[in-house]
């Protein structure tokens, strides 16, 4: 992938006149404010000040002997702009300019030419979404470089339009209804109720959003109906399980689970474990149940992204691996189609239609419940799910029957402890039983007995519950749902008359905390003929959105002759160079947003050195900066540069970026 580098002004070679020395002859200007005022009447209270605005402009400036960068040309417009239309989307590309003048873009878009939304972007490519079917779209794309300087902009039109190549779904959704998530379809699971799962808003489209703020525990996407593979294969197929989303180009971790039993979370923390296996055989990942497979998919950075397969340790294996391509680098905010593919010789996955990831396995199974996960990046997810759906044999979707909300508790309780439901009050009614479906974490040491059993209290009765996939063998901090069947006289609302309190029982070791009840759902059985109530209001909207972050400095030493510096390395006395550039990626990955630029300040020692606002032609994006400076006047030892990023925006947070150097004798 190309990667715009803004041009640095050049520091100028063999400089006839020497370089005042910096701490010497830094002109340091201090003044103090001082607030006239009458004396308070005796009996007037303490007054307090007021809080100063948030910086959201920066001045030029350079210290005594401190040579800044300015501004230079206009960078070249973009060029060979490519749309691809979608439902209420248009995907955008474009081709950088090749002076390496260029730190971002400014997108621009509306109707008839109005341009009614912009946004900044750090890399060459965005998706508009929330737009009008069989509408034109005029957009205009302009390259920004590290003073904010705008280029001409590059134009082209797109028009919105339904998909109309669908393949044969044995199921799917595209959550276009009024109600998103359908609750006949989907299930949401996520620890201690973190996450959720609502219909888009705005420029989020008509889509599922996926929010949380979950740490690195995952928030679960399950699908009622069961993903069931064919008998025999179509075209050397047994069934294909696909999902549309932008949650990797976000930084977050994307899991696609099949999973042989009524599971809603599974595994363990695997994040640090994850590493591709390009040869084309799985790995094996202890903390998955028995025959459950799941592909995963990780953005590195702005340049890869990463794929691989997990099973479960003694998942059969064929003779046959197969090699894999490379996948497409991340993009932020733009949907990518990722498909697993049950063939003869074992599973593929595909980004977009290309081959980016096999495993030589085949299932034991036929029917599988499945699992979307999603772990965020910075313990927060805010994805967009366009699409999931299923390529196999026929499947259903089974009667709804909506469940009342559960009170269950954050830990299992011992068998011996007292029973806290009860038999009377108001009986739920309209079903024909319950499934309880619970998930555990075990808190037990390794090389502990892991045989424990449990039970759920319901309605004052104690009900036998099961591993929700046989053989799963418990493991500290790794999930183990478990499964209970329940009869309808037992579902008893509490006192409130709308809540089902249960209990998750099982034993307790000593010296060890109790088992954690991280999520539980309830499956309720629906009467003979029954059919699925209409959805209700779907008024329920998704945590706050990250907001729009700056991009993210770093700094980088030079010696007065061009040499590299490692931070922290002795630097020798005279004249000296500091690069500072900014990554956009990283800070339009934090909210899919990237926050325009004031100006950057530079620190050396807590002294203000440099200032280089960004706004020529409006909010900057970041950017690459040489500054020259000298260093003969400061005492022997270590010091220490920040470099502070400014946003217009008063709600945008400055980015910060720290680096030391040490000064010889």
């Amino acid at each position: 992938m190309d990667h715009p580098e803004p041009l640095p002004a050049p520091v100028p070679p063999n400089r006839a006149r020497r370089i005042a020395a910096i701490a010497a002859g830094l002109a340091v200007l201090v003044g103090a404010v001082l607030l006239l005022r009458t004396p308070p009447e005796e009996d007037a209270g303490p007054t307090t000040p007021p809080v100063p605005p948030p910086q959201t402009a920066v001045k030029q400036f350079a210290a005594d002997g401190v040579v800044v960068p300015t501004p230079g040309g206009k960078p070249e417009p973009p060029s060979l702009i490519s749309i691809s239309a979608g439902p209420q989307r248009l995907k955008v590309r474009w081709l950088s300019d090749q002076t390496k003048t260029t730190a971002g873009y400014d997108v621009r878009w509306g109707r008839m030419g109005t341009m009614e939304y912009s946004r900044l972007v750090a890399l060459p490519s965005i998706q508009l979404d929330g737009l009008d079917n069989n509408t034109a779209y005029d957009i205009e794309v302009r390259a920004v470089d590290s003073y904010g300087q705008r280029s001409a902009p590059t134009k082209a039109t797109g028009t919105p339009q339904e998909t109309t190549d669908d393949p044969p779904w044995s199921f799917n959704d595209r959550f276009t209804s009024r109600v998103v998530p359908d609750p006949a379809k989907w299930q949401l699971a996520s620890s201690n109720g973190c996450g959720k799962a609502t219909s888009g808003e705005g420029e989020d489209g008509r889509r599922l959003v996926i929010s949380a703020k979950c740490g690195t525990d995952p928030v679960a996407l399950r699908a009622r109906p069961l993903f069931t593979l064919r008998d025999t294969p179509v075209n050397g197929e047994y069934g294909r399980f696909v999902v549309e989303t932008d949650h990797v180009g976000l930084g977050g971790i994307l899991t696609l689970d099949l999973v042989p039993g009524p599971a809603d979370l599974i595994g363990g923390p695997t994040a640090d474990k994850l590493a591709p296996n390009p040869s084309g055989s799985a790995a094996d990942d202890p903390a998955l149940p028995p025959g459950a497979i799941r592909v995963w998919i990780a953005a590195q950075g702005d340049s890869t992204t990463d794929v691989g397969v997990l099973v479960a340790p003694g998942t059969p294996r064929n003779a046959r691996g197969s090699a894999v391509g490379s996948t497409m680098p991340p993009e932020i905010g733009v949907s990518v189609r990722w498909e697993v593919v049950f063939t003869e010789a074992g599973i593929q996955v595909l980004q977009n239609g290309s081959l980016v990831g096999a495993a030589n396995v085949l299932p034991a199974w036929r029917e599988a419940t499945a699992l979307v996960g999603f772990v965020g990046a910075r313990g927060s997810t805010y994805a967009a799910v366009s699409l999931v759906g299923f390529i196999g044999a026929p499947t259903t979707v089974p009667t709804l029957v909506v469940p009342p909300p559960v009170d269950a508790g954050r830990v299992v309780v011992p068998p011996e402890a007292t029973l806290i439901t009860s038999a009377t009050g108001t009986r739920l009614s309209g079903n024909k039983g319950a499934q309880v479906r619970a998930v555990l974490v075990p808190q037990n040491r390794p090389g502990d007995a892991t045989a424990d059993t449990f039970s759920i209290e319901v309605g004052g009765a104690i009900f036998p519950a099961r591993p929700a996939v046989p053989g799963q063998p418990m493991s500290r901090g790794v999930r183990y749902p478990i499964v209970a069947d329940v009869p309808p006289e037992a579902l008893v609302l509490g006192d409130d008359g709308k809540t089902l309190p249960l209990q998750v029982r099982g034993p307790l070791h000593r010296g060890q905390a109790a088992t954690a009840v991280v999520n539980v759902a309830l499956e309720l059985t629906a009467p003979d003929g029954a059919v699925s109530p209409a959805a209700g209001s779907g008024t329920d909207v998704p945590l706050p959105r990250p907001k729009p972050a700056l991009p993210e400095p770093g700094i980088t030493f030079f010696a007065a002759a061009g040499n590299l510096i490692q931070e922290g390395a002795n630097v020798p006395r005279g004249r000296m160079v500091i690069e500072v550039s900014t990554d956009g990626f990283v800070g339009q990955q934090v909210a899919g947003r990237l926050a325009g630029t004031a100006g950057v300040e530079v620190r050396l020692d807590g002294q203000r050195i440099a200032g280089i606002p960004t706004i020529v032609d409006g909010p900057g994006v970041g950017g690459r900066w040489t500054i020259a400076l000298p260093n003969g006047g400061l005492k022997a030892g270590r010091h220490t540069f920040e470099v502070k990023v400014l946003g217009t925006d008063e709600t945008a947070i400055p980015a910060l970026a720290y680096a030391s150097f040490q000064l010889a004798d």
